[in-house]
């Protein structure tokens, strides 16, 4: 047994010092690889680069853009953003939208925890030059490219700004009082959709007019007062219709939707009016519960029940509120259709006064544009960014992928080496038991 562990002591021995003996090219065929793998990796550095693009915005960890809408990163490779990236290289008659497109791969290399592991937040596009004139790197096209997709996004998906679009083809067919109600909410709109954004941007100031989006709501109201309540106030005096009979069907129709309407809530509210009586008598007697106050612990009735009731018998009773005043303005306007009286005058007067509210409104509406997009841009610039990556010296030229390579060489000429260690000095025991035999 001692005798197999001096032969195994022996034979290791041998082949540490073949090893050793062979160290400086062993040392020498390591370099060489590593040499050459890094040359290699210099001189094909550009022909595959990569991107990474991260999503920074709170609608992104739901799979959504910053307006809403359902995010596809694959619009990244849409036509249009394709060709526009071409032009801009200046690649318009050498390269194709079919060849980009070929040369990019999209990966979701991140993803948000733990609402969704399947919603991506953090996306690698890779491009390779393989169908790219030489006049220009992947690395540049790459750039150009993400640089076209920022600017596209940006300016699709900041904001959902649908309560700005104003349809005036359709003026001609509203009667004078119908323009009256569907500009009033449309201003209702706008001045809750800039609340909105000035409770979101706090002390944001437009830079460009210094406004902020509480001084575009005043304006939006200011407007109101002083071009709308005029123009509602002059075609109801003087009962402006440009069909009155046809007009008075149409109110007559929605005097009848409304009076359905009052009716249900009315039954509605006398329904939780009727519970609210029978749910106060019944806790009188028993429904005791122990509280804790400023003054220690005490008994008192429960209210969650009669709570609830009571805001739903409140809500339908604003409701029915709501419903009676307008049925006393459809009344009204009913009564007016039956006596138009205005004069030619009167209605060039009414139409001047359109067109008045249709440029003053439209100039305000591209303030409010104006400012939203300088917000839009402060606020969603960095909502999606990217970076390429940098060809320094260790990863331009691999050196880690390199040193890896290299020490399998030295693994292996080592093996080599220990094994010719090994067999020599089985050598030289055959013989040496040969010698002692004769």
């Amino acid at each position: 047994m001692a005798s197999e562990q001096k032969k195994r002591s022996k034979r290791m021995g041998a082949a540490f010092s073949e090893i050793w003996k062979h160290k400086f090219w062993i040392l020498f065929l390591c370099l060489a690889v590593l040499a050459l793998f890094s040359v290699y990796s210099a001189l094909h550095k550009e022909d595959s680069v990569k991107a990474t693009l991260i999503l920074r915005y709170e609608q992104a960890y739901e799979g959504l853009n910053p307006n809403g809408s359902r995010f596809n990163i694959n619009e990244l490779m849409d036509e249009a953003i394709m060709t526009q990236a071409i032009d801009l290289a200046g690649l318009t008659d050498k390269l194709t939208v079919e060849q980009l497109r070929k040369s990019i791969a999209i990966t979701a290399s991140g993803s948000q925890e733990p609402k969704n592991q399947y919603i991506a937040s953090e996306y690698t596009i890779w491009l390779n030059n393989k169908f790219l004139p030489k006049t220009i790197t992947a690395k540049s096209m790459l750039s150009i490219l993400m640089i076209t997709y920022k600017n596209y996004f940006l300016k699709n998906y900041g904001r959902n700004d649908v309560v700005l679009k104003i349809d005036w083809s359709q003026t001609r067919a509203w009667e004078y009082l119908e323009f009256a109600n569907i500009i009033d909410m449309k201003i209702n709109n706008i001045i809750a959709y800039l609340e909105s954004l000035q409770t979101e941007s706090g002390t944001y100031n437009y830079q460009t007019e210094g406004e902020s989006f509480r001084s575009l709501a005043n304006s939006v109201s200011s407007f109101r007062d002083v071009y709308l309540n005029k123009y509602t106030a002059y075609v109801t005096n003087n009962n402006i219709f440009r069909d009155a009979i046809k007009y008075r069907s149409k109110l007559q129709y929605k005097r009848f939707l409304t009076n359905q309407q009052a009716e249900k809530n009315s039954e509605r509210y006398t329904i939780y009016q009727d519970a609210l009586k029978m749910y106060d008598k019944a806790m009188i007697t028993f429904a005791m519960i122990a509280v804790y106050d400023d003054n220690g612990l005490k008994m008192a009735r429960t209210s969650n029940g009669m709570d609830d009731l009571a805001v739903s018998s409140l809500d339908y009773a604003q409701k029915l509120e709501s419903n009676t005043k307008e049925l006393k303005l459809v009344d009204s306007s009913i009564v007016r259709t039956k006596f138009p009286s205005a004069e030619v005058q009167m209605y060039l007067m009414a139409n001047d006064m359109i067109e008045e509210m249709k440029e003053h409104l439209d100039a305000l509406i591209v303030r409010i544009t104006k400012a939203i997009k300088d917000y839009e841009e402060s606020r969603f610039q960095d909502s999606l960014s990217y970076t390429i990556e940098e060809y320094g010296v260790v990863s331009g030229y691999r050196l880690k992928q390199g040193i890896v390579v290299a020490f399998g060489v030295f693994v292996l000429c080592c093996m080599w080496y220990g094994v010719v260690g090994i067999e020599t000095e089985i050598e030289i025991e055959k013989k040496k038991r040969e010698e002692f035999n004769v």
